[in-house]
């Protein structure tokens, strides 16, 4: 706070630009205002605003699916903010501002139950067929895990999906894809839930494959 010499300015009261003046005891005074220099639009917040833009809406395309696979670990969050906390960082790439998403990378389900051993995916006719081999006893495996079957189409931003597609012990699952996405890609996973519901385990991505 500095003294006005009221002699070279005079005194004044109030706010002059960046400035106020006021007076104590006769004295004036000025002081300045305190300036902000914070930049809401710096490049790292730029970046990670629109990280955070792409993951969210991927993740509100998949979020009936994600809803249940990330039912066990959104602990004191919505089962979109646990996605979103898991996948911004790792399932992003590419260069900003051109990031993309890294189907491969990207978690659609999380939890402690075992994955079923060499899980893979085909489609004919517009069927998707998992399969995988049944490792029930091994871990924590039942025969009676239900597979959980995702399929997003990244061109129309649609997704099907069934968290209740078969037992472990059948080995496979099956998934009618709409006639509409004939000639598209899709990207499919796989995971289980326990057949209380209460235990679901990761996801496992099984590829990019033609309607």
């Amino acid at each position: 706070m500095g003294k006005i010499n009221q002699g070279i300015l005079g005194g004044f009261s109030g706010k002059v630009g960046a400035v106020i003046g006021s007076s104590w005891k006769g004295i004036a005074y000025m002081r300045g205002i305190a300036q902000s220099i914070h930049n809401p639009r710096t490049e790292k917040q730029m970046r990670q605003r629109d990280k955070f833009a792409l993951i969210s809406k991927l993740s509100s395309k998949l979020l009936g699916f994600m809803k249940v696979g990330f039912r066990g670990s959104a602990v004191k969050m919505s089962e979109m903010n646990a996605s979103v906390r898991e996948n911004i960082n790792k399932a992003i790439g590419g260069t900003w501002p051109d990031y993309e998403v890294r189907y491969d990378q990207l978690e659609v389900s999380k939890g402690p139950l075992d994955l079923p051993y060499n899980p893979s995916a085909a489609v004919e006719l517009s069927v998707l067929t998992v399969s995988w081999t049944n490792n029930a006893g091994f871990g924590n495996a039942k025969d009676d895990d239900m597979a959980m079957v995702l399929v997003y189409n990244s061109a129309k931003q649609q997704s099907v999906y069934n968290t209740l597609a078969g037992k472990r012990s059948e080995r496979e699952a099956q998934l009618s894809l709409p006639s509409a996405w004939n000639g598209d890609n899709v990207e499919v996973w796989l995971a289980f839930i326990s057949e209380d519901g209460s235990t679901t385990s990761a996801s496992a991505y099984l590829g990019s494959l033609s309607v």
